[in-house]
């Protein structure tokens, strides 16, 4: 059953009806530098993650893994990271620590991409119901399987309560995260997978996660995604995630959420098309910014490596565009916001 979840997650996530809503990155209007005073050849993109160094501040988003073809597109994608030296995170790798003949489909992105640093990743469903000495092994085993340098923990309560067979269980899960914090010898990722994190959750995760990825809403939604599973089985599930769909803190709004609580360094998430709309995210206030459903896409063409340097160049054009020799400097470029997006900040009271 969860191999069949994990491939219908594959078809759908890549698939135009799962993209619902809007990121609101369109509302972040950088201001154009006639003259930028650089050549585009100046223009330097590196950024260092982890105490290491990357090519951009990008990050291959969380997708799959567990099945033969989630083996596929995670080593096409781990291919593409090592060769334009950019970080990735896997799925949620639970099925490859309950079932070992899926441990493969995880393993091949150590063994495509040894050098870059990996994301480990796990569902915070359950690891609140783990005993802590289980939680740590769980933690430990993810870790190794990728040589993980950092742990994620993914929030996605909104899926687990349209996932047909989902498990809506978070009670206990700030503890578990505390556990893991002072257990655990690699840095905690707090992630979204699609809705958002406000500040009021910022504010909780400082001092236990070292990181947060907003995962915004504005791309791939997962209440779409489930209630397209569930249609035929439960169509009352269907009808009301139906209701739910455009549900989330929008991607920009979630960025200045989270900037305004959060003591640690941001990911950007939630439909991040471009480099475009990466540099628009960094220059509110993210220290990264990550893309799943694009490089999804791309892996199963077998063009990964074709997505990522288009990225690159984007996000290059960008700041040139904008008169920034680097991250740095496009952090401070001129920006106007949009409406939408101002009347959002005024109202929770957050300057971005």
């Amino acid at each position: 059953m969860i191999d069949k979840r994990k491939n219908d997650h594959i078809f759908l996530a890549s698939s135009p009806e799962s993209q619902i809503g809007e990121s609101w990155l369109d509302e972040v209007i950088l201001i154009h530098k006639a003259l930028p005073e650089l050549d585009l050849d100046d223009v330097d993109t590196k950024a260092v993650f982890l105490g290491r160094e990357i090519s951009m501040p990008f990050i291959i988003g969380a997708m799959t893994g567990g099945t033969e073809l989630a083996e596929k597109i995670n080593a096409r994608l781990a291919k593409a990271a090592e060769e334009l030296r950019v970080p990735m995170y896997v799925g949620s790798q639970r099925i490859g620590i309950i079932k070992p003949e899926a441990r493969q489909s995880f393993e091949v992105v150590k063994a495509n991409a040894p050098s870059i640093p990996k994301i480990a990743n796990l569902g915070a469903p359950q690891i609140s119901r783990l005993p802590d000495e289980q939680l740590l092994r769980w933690a430990e085993e993810a870790v190794a399987m990728i040589d993980a340098a950092a742990l994620a923990v993914h929030l996605n309560p909104a899926q687990e309560v349209f996932q047909p067979e989902g498990e809506p269980y978070f009670r206990n899960v700030l503890a578990k995260l505390r556990f893991l914090k002072k257990e655990l010898k690699v840095p905690l990722i707090v992630k979204e997978v699609g809705n958002g994190i406000s500040m009021e959750v910022a504010k909780l995760l400082n001092g236990i996660a070292d990181i947060i990825d907003v995962a915004g809403a504005g791309g791939t939604s997962f209440i779409t995604i489930e209630g397209l599973r569930a249609k035929e089985a439960r169509p009352e599930l269907y009808e009301i995630s139906e209701e739910f769909k455009t549900w989330g803190i929008p991607t920009a709004a979630a960025i200045c959420e989270v900037k305004s609580a959060f003591k640690g360094p941001v990911i950007a998430s939630g439909g991040i098309r471009s480099g475009l709309d990466g540099a628009r995210a960094l220059s509110l206030g993210a220290d990264y910014f990550s893309a799943s459903q694009p490089l999804l896409k791309a892996a199963l063409e077998d063009r990964a490596a074709q997505a990522l340097s288009r990225i690159r160049q984007e996000l290059s054009i960008a700041m040139f565009l904008v008169g920034a020799a680097d991250i740095n400097e496009l952090k401070k470029a001129p920006k106007v916001l949009g409406p939408r997006l101002e009347s959002w900040l005024r109202q929770r009271g957050i300057i971005c």
